[in-house]
């Protein structure tokens, strides 16, 4: 898997500068291969560009945004390519190319030229100060800490979420035989749907539970090949991989 961090950010505008200085931050740590870090402040038409050569699974977007929120909040949203008319399109290209530079837009015109990631998430802080100027308000200071530990849970738990999508084709057809096993594993993969969107484990992990218990037993092997068990295990291990690394945060 290739994952993309993107900074959007406007420079040197007080705290909308917050992208930028994720970056930095983020660019700092040892995150191996397949993970890019970069600074998209350029404009949209370009970050296309740049999505387009290096086509990630994972988009993930880290902006201050202002959306008449409190001033400090931090909101992780997942992103679903946005429909637009060949007008609207025209226009967002149009926006970008004067330099005008916002989340909204980037995935707009990434999504207008088909190379928005199947999977994209953003992770925005609302503002305080928008004027020019260097550093950021404290309560952007404070936000930004939020939105750096953000960005760390969706890159650890991209790859879970991926071995779900990979998974869901064998529940949802009539390769199987039905089972106690198929079910369970049909209701994991629907609350991993939900973590997808809204971040939360929610029963995960009790889900998880079940289906390791009924996959001694009451598993049917009918129709499935030796990358479907991998898939399946896989799906068990990476859970207790996160469940280790994340105890005590299952509310994230």
């Amino acid at each position: 898997m290739t994952f993309f961090v993107g900074g959007v950010s406007e420079l040197f505008q007080s705290d909308l500068d917050l992208g930028r200085l994720a970056i930095e931050r983020l660019q700092l740590e040892d995150w191996g291969p397949g993970i890019l870090v970069e600074e998209v402040h350029y404009g949209a038409v370009a970050v296309a560009q740049r999505l387009e050569d290096v086509r990630p699974d994972v988009l993930v977007l880290v902006s201050a945004v202002r959306r008449d929120r409190p001033v400090g909040t931090v909101e992780r949203r997942r992103v679903d390519a946005p429909e637009r008319s060949p007008a609207e399109l025209q226009a967002a290209v149009g926006d970008a190319v004067t330099g005008y530079v916002h989340v909204d837009l980037v995935i707009d015109v990434a999504a207008g030229f088909g190379v928005l990631p199947p999977r994209t998430v953003t992770v925005e802080v609302e503002p305080e100060r928008t004027s020019s100027g260097e550093g950021l308000s404290p309560s952007a200071e404070a936000g930004l800490e939020v939105a750096l530990d953000l960005v760390r849970v969706e890159l650890r738990r991209a790859p879970l979420l991926r071995l779900a999508a990979d998974l869901r084709p064998l529940v949802d057809g009539d390769r199987l035989e039905q089972s106690a096993s198929r079910d369970a594993l049909r209701q994991l993969l629907g609350e991993l749907t939900h973590l997808d969107r809204d971040g939360r484990w929610g029963r995960t992990f009790a889900l998880r539970d079940r289906l390791r218990g009924t996959l001694a037993h009451d598993v049917s092997s009918e129709g499935m090949d030796h990358r479907d068990w991998a898939l399946w295990w896989g799906l068990v291990e990476e859970l207790d991989r996160l469940e280790a690394v994340e105890s005590g945060g299952y509310d994230r």
